[in-house]
């Protein structure tokens, strides 16, 4: 897959511009064009962050989710609860609940129903967004990632789905979800021109698949479902050997192009064989 040159320029990312995750207009504004508005009305006048967690686990007790959509909602309002004021690092407790709570919802997805929840998870969370700002859209999700896998079934299948379709997504190729989720993802990474990502200094699109790839083969029911790991990591760990090197002959390279480099090292290269 040939990556059109035609994205910004995004190789840098100054620290003042990094995305400060959800914002209560951004809460806001999705519940009240969402299917569950009507069960958070507290939302308009509430701010803070611990309120509207205890609030929103309190009312979900009482609540039962009926349809997809109000299920993908849901998982919509709980990933961006994630980073809702996220500098405030006490409320680590209530925002896994919240994600918790949602992954054990009382119903059945099949196949397609996770292929429904993550298709709009992504138009929800990623939308139409280019290059930094999509990257950022990407990590507020990554930041729900590890909470979704751990809670329950359902949740790891969501999260490594979503993952996948976020790769998928990026390469406008159709992702069958279910199953040899890390062999899917390699070979989604191997479509990329790494090189022509790192000479048209779209270095924010070459993290977000990197650090998306990385996500997915270091989930240990990626390995587990894997018949043949063994060779599977080591074609992962010779392949992103070269990826690495993308950078040699950039005309651009700083702190944030070294952290690529270092982040393919320890935590694809090395980390596929670990």
């Amino acid at each position: 897959m040939d990556i059109s040159v035609a994205s910004l320029n995004t190789s840098i990312l100054e620290e003042d511009e990094i995305r400060s995750g959800s914002t209560h207009y951004d809460i806001k504004s999705f519940l009240d064009k969402s299917s569950i508005g009507q069960w958070f009305p507290f939302v308009q006048e509430t701010k803070d962050a611990k309120l509207l967690l205890d609030q929103f686990v309190a009312r979900l007790t009482f609540c039962i989710s009926e349809s997809q959509q109000e299920v993908l909602d849901l998982f919509t309002l709980s990933i961006m609860m994630m980073t809702y004021q996220k500098d405030n690092s006490q409320l680590m407790k209530e925002r896994l609940n919240l994600v918790d709570i949602v992954s054990h919802l009382p119903v059945h997805l099949d196949t397609k129903g996770v292929q429904y929840i993550v298709i709009g998870l992504h138009k929800n969370l990623v939308g139409e967004t280019l290059g930094k700002e999509r990257l950022e859209r990407v990590l507020d999700i990554h930041a729900a990632i590890p909470a979704l896998m751990k809670s329950s079934k359902l949740g790891n299948d969501i999260a490594v789905a979503l993952l996948l379709t976020i790769m998928g997504e990026y390469a406008k190729v159709q992702v069958d979800l279910g199953s040899n989720n890390a062999e899917k993802a390699f070979a989604l990474a191997k479509q990329v021109n790494w090189q022509q990502l790192a000479d048209s200094d779209r270095h924010a699109d070459m993290f977000m698949l990197i650090r998306t790839f990385s996500l997915i083969i270091n989930c240990r029911s990626s390995r587990d479902e894997c018949t043949d790991w063994k060779n599977l990591s080591a074609e992962i760990h010779k392949y992103f050997l070269l990826v690495q090197k993308t950078f040699d002959n950039s005309m651009v390279y700083g702190a944030f192009e070294m952290m690529i480099e270092r982040f393919i090292a320890y935590c694809v290269v090395r980390g596929a064989t670990s």
